[in-house]
């Protein structure tokens, strides 16, 4: 993909996202998340006595939620293109669809990761090094990834698009449970790859670490799989 191809699409990518005001509400909506926190938590700290031993946890789950948006952003452009049949026209440009979605996935890693990282900048309620803050916030960002692509596969339009966004949601704070729990049945939370950015943040392991990179990883190689095995 020539570096003009790639300005053209970004243009594009951009115009569309600040013409649709479901888009527009997508981006402003981690900054709503992330600032209406920082204004409440004096209040939730006197709610809730224990709060401060859970900030990690909260911190990487408000951060993988922020950063879901970014892939939501995108899902949604291309699922505009999916009723648009631009998949079908890309076939017979100068530039592959897995060029095509290389860009699309960085873009979306690129929105996801910077809601994540504001969410550990403005929220510095843990001493955090900025190292830390910047490697928390590529293990929040994958999930976003992930999900994109299970959208765009799975979704035919916008409509169904939401309710995939709900139930990606759901799951995705789901696993918080597992903290909470004292018995052998926490472990069924362990099949979801971001338990373990959770356990990675809250309770720092090379082990866990290396456990979410690589679950995150076999996870999008199967949706990316899936993805081009649906636009065949």
């Amino acid at each position: 993909m020539k570096p003009i191809t790639f300005l053209h699409l970004l243009k594009n990518d951009i115009t569309n996202i600040l013409r649709d005001k479901t888009l527009l509400m997508m981006l402003v909506l981690p900054l709503l998340m992330i600032f209406g926190l920082k204004a409440s938590l004096s209040a939730l700290n006197e709610l809730l006595p224990l709060l401060p031993n859970y900030y990690s946890l909260l911190l990487a789950i408000l951060a993988t939620t922020s950063a879901l948006l970014g892939g939501y952003i995108i899902a949604f452009v291309m699922l505009d293109e999916k009723d648009e049949n631009v998949f079908t026209v890309i076939r017979v440009m100068p530039f592959s669809i897995s060029l095509f979605m290389a860009y699309r996935l960085l873009l979306a890693g690129f929105w996801a990761f910077c809601f994540a990282f504001l969410t550990f900048l403005v929220l510095d309620i843990q001493n955090y090094s900025l190292s830390e803050k910047l490697l928390y916030s590529i293990f929040c960002s994958q999930t976003s990834l992930v999900a994109l692509l299970f959208i765009v596969t799975f979704a035919n339009n916008k409509i169904e698009g939401i309710t995939f966004i709900k139930g990606i949601n759901f799951f995705s704070v789901l696993p918080a449970l597992a903290f909470f729990i004292d018995s052998s049945w926490k472990h069924i939370f362990s099949v979801f790859p971001f338990y373990w950015t959770y356990r990675a943040i809250q309770e720092p392991n090379f082990l866990w670490i290396l456990i979410s990179i690589f679950s995150h990883f076999i996870v999008f190689l199967v949706g990316y799989y899936l993805f081009l095995r649906k636009i065949e």
